[in-house]
């Protein structure tokens, strides 16, 4: 079984951000799906960025449960 991955180009269109906002972050240590440096590029498997996404927007999905019970 071979493993598809996303550039940083790709994640970026997914997650809507800018290429560069995807670099600073990268950078700054902010959160991103997991990755992995090969020479020059970063690469992200696609099964792990999928994941990642859903687990944030499972996380949000939740925070705005909350908020609802709260008001």
């Amino acid at each position: 079984m071979s493993r598809k991955y996303l550039t940083i180009e790709e994640i970026s269109k997914e997650m809507r951000i800018s290429v560069g906002t995807a670099r600073n972050r990268l950078a700054c240590s902010r959160p991103m799906p997991p990755n992995l440096k090969a020479g020059r590029r970063r690469l992200f498997p696609e099964d792990e960025f999928e994941k990642w996404m859903n687990d944030l927007i499972a996380k949000d999905t939740h925070n705005q449960s909350c908020e609802e019970v709260s008001k």
